[in-house]
C-alpha cells in the first residue's frame, strides 16, 4: 500500500516502478528464464540422452552404417566404445529413426545382478500398458508360455496381462521375442540393450550370443541394437565368432572438433549470442571429443550469461571461466569422487595434481613416462615457479601410485613406463581441473 501525502500520482509512479523491477529478467534479448530454458532443453543434455538426428553431432556417418544393417536381413548391431563418448544416444536416435510410427523403441538396461533372462523378461513387459506391470501383484493372471509356436498366451480368467514371466531357457526366451513382436503388429521395432559391460559372467555372456545367433529365426520385424563399454566385442560377448558374423560392429569414437562446436554454435544462434573461435576451441580441446563436457560447459555458459547485469550480445572471458567452473561442479559424480580420492592427501596433493594434468595434455591413450615429462610436465611445471618441480623418477613413482586403490586406480600401467587414464573421459574431466585452476592443457 502507497502512504504519502503527495499528489496520487507519485503513489502511481511508484508502483509502476515496483512492476517494472518485478518483470523477468532479460540480459539475452528477448529471452526471459523460461524461453531461456526451453531453447537450452532443446539443444543441451548433459544429463540426458539424445534421440533425434539433428541434435546428433558429427555422427552421420554411424547412422548410415546402421541403416544399412538393419536393412540387411538377419543383422544386428553392437555399439561400443568409451563410457561417456555418446553409444546410447547413437542406439536410441537410430531406434527412433527405424522404429515403426506409432511405436517406441524398446530401451532395457543390463546389470551387474541382473542376467540374460530378467534383461528378456524386461523386454516383454515392456511392451505392456505401464500400469499393469506395477498391478501384476493384485491379478489373478500371469503371462504364461507355450511351445506350440504362438509365443505367449494369456490366462483364459485374465482381464488384461499383468507381467511377463521370467525365461528359465533359451526357448522361453524367443517367446517372449515372439510374444513382443505380435505386441507390436508385426511393425518394424528396434530393441536397444544397453549397457552390456555389466553382464561379467562368462555363462550369461554365452546366453546372450546364442540369443544373437539364432535371432533371425525367430523374428524379422524386431532388430535388436547392443551397447557396450569396451574395447572389442570379444571383452563384452566373449569368444563366440558365429554371433559375431551375426553383428554389425560399430566402435564408436569421439567426435570432431568441428561437430563439438556445432553443439555451442546452435543454441548460441537461437540467442542471439557470439561465442568466438578460440573459446570453441578450447572447449572443444577440454573436451576430448566427448560430448558430455561440451553440453556442460555450454550450459553453464548460457545461464551464466542470463546471470549477467546487463544485455549481452557476446561471451566474454569471465562468462567462459564462469562456464568452465560451473561445468567442473555439475560433472558426473563418480569422475569427480575418483579425482578427489587419487589426489586428495595429507601431502603431496599439488604433485598427484600435477601428474595427472601431464598425462592428460595429450590425446593418446597411451602415453611413455619420457614423453610425459619432457612434453608436458615441464612445461606445466615452467609455469608454476612457486612450485618444486619432481625428477622424472619422482613423477613416475606418482604414476604408479595414481595405479593404487588408495589413489582410486585412476591411472593404469602398461610396462616398460607406458601409462594411460583406467577411462579415457577422465581426461576430459582433468582438463577441466587443469583450466579452472588456470593451466590451460591439450592444447595441440
Amino acid at each position: 500500500m502507497c502512504v504519502t501525502d503527495k499528489a496520487p500520482v507519485v503513489c502511481a509512479i511508484r508502483i509502476a516502478i515496483t512492476l517494472d523491477l518485478s518483470e523477468p529478467r532479460m540480459t539475452i534479448a528477448g529471452f526471459d528464464d523460461e524461453a531461456l530454458t526451453s531453447v537450452l532443453r532443446e539443444n543441451l543434455t548433459p544429463s540426458d540422452f539424445i534421440r533425434t538426428p539433428e541434435r546428433l553431432f558429427g555422427r552421420d556417418k554411424h547412422l548410415r552404417t546402421i541403416e544399412r544393417a538393419l536393412n540387411s536381413a538377419g543383422r544386428q548391431i553392437f555399439i561400443y566404445g568409451d563410457r561417456g563418448v555418446g553409444k546410447t544416444s547413437l542406439a536410441l536416435t537410430a531406434a527412433y529413426l527405424h522404429t515403426h510410427s506409432g511405436h517406441r523403441p524398446i530401451h532395457v538396461n543390463c546389470g551387474r545382478t541382473v542376467g540374460f533372462f530378467p534383461v528378456l523378461r524386461a523386454v516383454g513387459n515392456a511392451v505392456l500398458p505401464p500400469q499393469a506391470i506395477f498391478e501384476h501383484q493384485a491379478s489373478r493372471a500371469n503371462l504364461g508360455f507355450n511351445f506350440a509356436g504362438l509365443g505367449a498366451n494369456f490366462s483364459p480368467s485374465a482381464e488384461v496381462v499383468r507381467s511377463v514371466a521370467e525365461p528359465t531357457n533359451l526357448n522361453e526366451a524367443f517367446d517372449i521375442i515372439r510374444y513382443v513382436e505380435q505386441r507390436v503388429a508385426s511393425k518394424t521395432t528396434v530393441v536397444v540393450i544397453d549397457e552390456m559391460e555389466r553382464i561379467q559372467d562368462t555363462e550369461e555372456k554365452d546366453k546372450f550370443a546364442e540369443f544373437i545367433k539364432n535371432l533371425s529365426t525367430v523374428t524379422e520385424k524386431l532388430k535388436f541394437i547392443f551397447c557396450g563399454i569396451g574395447a572389442d566385442l570379444t571383452e563384452l560377448l566373449g569368444a563366440h565368432p558365429s554371433a559375431g558374423r551375426i553383428l554389425e560392429p560399430i566402435e564408436l569414437k569421439s567426435i570432431s572438433h568441428d561437430s563439438l562446436w556445432k553443439i555451442i554454435q546452435t543454441p548460441a544462434e537461437k540467442l542471439g549470442i557470439q561465442v568466438d573461435r578460440d573459446k570453441l576451441i578450447r572447449i572443444g580441446q577440454i573436451s576430448d571429443g566427448f560430448p558430455h563436457y561440451v553440453h556442460l560447459v555450454g550450459e553453464s555458459l548460457f545461464w551464466t550469461i542470463s546471470d549477467d547485469s546487463k544485455p549481452i550480445f557476446e561471451a566474454n572471458e569471465e562468462h567462459y571461466r564462469s562456464a568452465i567452473r560451473g561445468a567442473l561442479a555439475r560433472t558426473e559424480a563418480m569422475l569427480r569422487d575418483q579425482f578427489l580420492v587419487a589426489t586428495r592427501k595429507t601431502k603431496n596433493t599439488d604433485d598427484y595434481e600435477e601428474a595427472l594434468w601431464a598425462l592428460a595434455d595429450k590425446t593418446s591413450d597411451r602415453r611413455q613416462l619420457t614423453d610425459i615429462y619432457d612434453t608436458s610436465y615441464r612445461n606445466i611445471m615452467a609455469k608454476r615457479p612457486s612450485r618444486q618441480k619432481l625428477s622424472k623418477e619422482n613423477l613416475n613413482q606418482r604414476l604408479l601410485s595414481l595405479k593404487k586403490e588408495s589413489h582410486g586406480k585412476i591411472v593404469v600401467g602398461h610396462g616398460s613406463g607406458w601409462f594411460s587414464f583406467r577411462e579415457n573421459i577422465m581426461r576430459g574431466y582433468v582438463r577441466l581441473d587443469a583450466e579452472n585452476k588456470g593451466m590451460p592443457i591439450g592444447i595441440e
